[in-house]
């Protein structure tokens, strides 16, 4: 509990993961996508490399119910597959080539299954994991994954989250002790917004970056009513200034090691402040 005896949402954190005054969090998009191809296990063990606090991953059905890790709703631009993911056998896309597109070194490298990255994470323990899940999913299709991070140890270092409202309340259904974040894409999706985040009981609301760089008052309303903010994808240093200066928890970004370099030159979490 915070100070105040109030239970406020971020409560619903594993005590790892809570906000912590002052300190900003690293979370590699994709793992680390900017030394190694995006969702795959190379992407993860540079992103343990480079100091990762988290690793956010992207969670869709192959076409036989297998969670894989993916993006885009096709498998074309990272796997080479001209077909919806959801129209794709897990093997055939565990068999694709989802490297080389990244360059020769990474030839080869897997669509990994959520179970492998599980197990991966298992072996790994010293980092969170940021885990959304594309599109919209019922109860029933997130018990599998859900169970996984129950059978893997993960429990104590996860966050589910999602773009739907859908998804988000799914998810509360089928794990209500696993903590839940709501993605936020536009202005728009502003309207109502403290409506709605404490009717799905989650523990943070991560916006896309633009909107607390161009509305700071955002976070502060966020962190005020006690959610914690992960503003993504940033990637350069006027935007990780901005982001800091707003008042976020953490950073979602393709670069984690430049971040992570970033925050020890400029970044004074006694002050809260940018150093000059």
């Amino acid at each position: 509990m915070h100070a105040t005896s109030r239970a406020v949402p971020s409560d619903r954190l594993p005590e790892s993961l809570r906000p912590q005054p002052g300190h900003i969090r690293t979370i590699a998009h994709r793992g680390d996508s900017s030394s190694a191809p995006e969702n795959t296990i190379a992407a993860f063990e540079a992103a343990v490399a480079a100091g990762s606090d988290l690793i956010e991953i992207d969670v869709r059905l192959a076409a036989d119910g297998v969670p894989v890790i993916m993006h885009d709703a096709t498998a074309l631009r990272t796997a080479g597959i001209d077909a919806e993911v959801a129209a794709t056998p897990s093997g055939a896309l565990g068999a694709a080539d989802a490297g080389s597109w990244f360059g020769p070194a990474f030839a080869g490298a897997a669509v990994p299954t959520f179970q492998e990255v599980a197990e991966w994470g298992a072996a790994h323990p010293d980092v969170g994991w940021l885990i959304e899940f594309k599109g919209t999913w019922t109860a029933a299709q997130l018990r599998g994954p859900v169970e996984t991070i129950r059978r893997h140890g993960l429990v104590g270092r996860t966050i589910l989250q999602g773009f739907e409202t859908e998804t988000v309340a799914a998810a509360r259904e089928v794990a209500p002790d696993l903590p839940r974040s709501l993605l936020v894409f536009e202005r728009e999706h502003l309207d109502g917004l403290m409506e709605r985040l404490p009717q799905l009981e989650v523990a943070g609301c991560n916006p896309i970056g633009q909107l607390p760089i161009e509305m700071p008052g955002l976070a502060m309303r966020l962190r005020e009513a006690g959610y914690s903010v992960y503003p993504w994808t940033l990637d350069e240093p006027d935007e990780w200034g901005a982001a800091a200066v707003a008042g976020v928890d953490g950073v979602i970004t393709n670069r984690p090691a430049a971040f992570r370099t970033w925050l020890s030159l400029r970044w004074n979490p006694g002050r809260g402040a940018l150093a000059s």
